[in-house]
């Protein structure tokens, strides 16, 4: 906690009291709030204190780019509002999160709830132990931000218990994390590195300079430019979040635990981005899931699931958690749209070209040329449709944002909607009907 501590005085001065108002508030609130309305309290309490410093950032250092304390702010958010949520399914939910379900007839609920259970709270935790979880000094600038039952059990060491080990009255060795904190470091330092080279090369703001569009009428040339540039960019978080996770795993979080036969499984617990399933993704669904996965999973747990499954109460959240500037919004609430995009392919198109794939494991397609080509069409389509989409979040303002999608004609939402009416139209694979025990009826002769 100390160690926190002294790293927020030291990068951000006084600016530190923010986060701490905002734990010390946090806490004060579980124990005065009625456990059914804690982890609403909390949710409003940290949002709204999150959302007001950003709009002290907006007005203080509009567009400048400096790196202050809003960005830990977010972090702490993700932390404050998972933990008031925990200790609501552990407390006031208790029976209904450690009810058992049904794996077969209930799946997505038994989904569900196993997270919920895993993570639950059952008691609150001394002001000391909270306040060690808060400013964890491993992730209390950057993140990761894992949840603090992952983070209890990483303390305690309970987290390298193996079960094998245990059987045999052995007591099991913390596994070395050495060479997979340094390999995160290096991927990071090469990121930089890369990032350095790269945005000297192709930088952003060519591609909201009305000069620089006006002397390079080209569309397809801009277009590749600005997907070149988007790349550059993208590589300064991969240098800030592969770092911040060595941090992490070097100070023994992220376990994954052991196999069946005894062996590590990985240190990826804490893992923020996974660099080859972003770049290379066929589809928006993995290509968001491999961006940023502490905070996507902390907007499908508390936001996503807790909303209804509500894509734009999901992506409105995460707009604000973000930031205020017009461009954060412009992104997350066209994204719903590519969304829906691909939840009609995937109902209407992949039945006919990969007949058999579940949606989820490619070894479940076809081992075919058409697949093969599939997968590589499906891959270039997807960057290019997201490239467009993404490039306002990098360009904040209202005015360099429609600068950019003006010098396209707004061709690519046009051409975004224009799919998604389409597939709306066409007729999807008709499903063969299926009794109450969900089986196909035998055909008689």
């Amino acid at each position: 906690m100390m160690g926190g501590l002294f790293l927020m005085q030291w990068i951000y001065g006084a600016d530190w009291i923010h986060s701490f108002i905002t734990s010390v508030v946090t806490y004060f609130l579980c124990l005065i709030v009625p456990k059914k309305h804690i982890h609403t309290a909390i949710f409003v309490w940290a949002m709204s204190y999150m959302t007001m410093s950003h709009v002290y950032r907006m007005y203080v250092s509009y567009m400048s780019g400096i790196f202050d304390f809003t960005g830990t702010q977010m972090v702490l958010t993700m932390k404050l509002t998972s933990f008031g949520y925990n200790l609501y399914d552990g407390t006031h939910d208790h029976k209904k999160v450690f009810a058992v379900y049904d794996p077969v007839a209930e799946k997505k609920k038994s989904r569900v709830n196993k997270d919920r259970k895993k993570f639950a709270i059952e008691e609150l935790p001394s002001m000391l132990e909270f306040f060690g979880y808060i400013f964890c000094f491993t992730c209390i600038l950057a993140g990761p931000a894992f949840e603090y039952n992952d983070y209890l059990q990483s303390i305690n060491g309970s987290a390298f218990d193996n079960e094998k080990d245990r059987k045999e009255g052995k007591k099991t060795a913390e596994p070395g994390s050495l060479l997979e904190g340094l390999k995160r470091l290096v991927i990071g330092v090469v990121s930089l590195v890369a990032h350095m080279q790269l945005a000297a090369r192709f930088p952003l703001p060519n591609c909201y300079n009305p000069q620089w569009i006006a002397e390079n009428p080209s569309m397809v040339y801009r277009y590749l430019f600005t997907w070149a540039a988007l790349f550059a960019d993208r590589l300064k978080y991969y240098f800030a979040w592969k770092v911040a996770e060595g941090a992490s795993v070097l100070g023994g979080f992220g376990f994954q635990g052991y196999d069946k036969e005894g062996k590590v499984v990985g240190w990826s617990g804490v893992e923020n981005i996974e660099i080859l399933g972003f770049e290379m993704a066929t589809n928006v669904q993995n290509l968001s899931r491999a961006w940023n996965k502490r905070t996507q999973g902390w907007l499908e747990r508390y936001t996503y699931h807790r909303s209804g499954e509500s894509l734009f109460a999901t992506y409105f959240v995460s707009a604000i958690w973000h930031g205020l500037y017009p461009g954060f919004f412009l992104f997350f609430m066209s994204v719903p749209l590519v969304t829906n995009i691909q939840r009609l392919i995937k109902q209407k198109i992949n039945p006919y070209i990969i007949p058999g794939y579940d949606n989820f494991n490619y070894k479940s397609a076809p081992d075919s040329i058409v697949t093969k080509v599939y997968w590589v069409v499906s891959f270039i389509l997807t960057t290019l449709a997201v490239s467009y989409i993404v490039q306002v979040f990098s360009m904040s303002s209202w005015e360099n944002c429609m600068t950019a999608l003006g010098s396209y004609n707004h061709y690519g939402h046009i051409g975004i909607i224009m799919v998604y009416v389409l597939l709306e139209l066409i007729p999807g694979p008709k499903r063969e009907k299926k009794d109450s025990a969900g089986k196909e009826p035998k055909k008689t002769k």
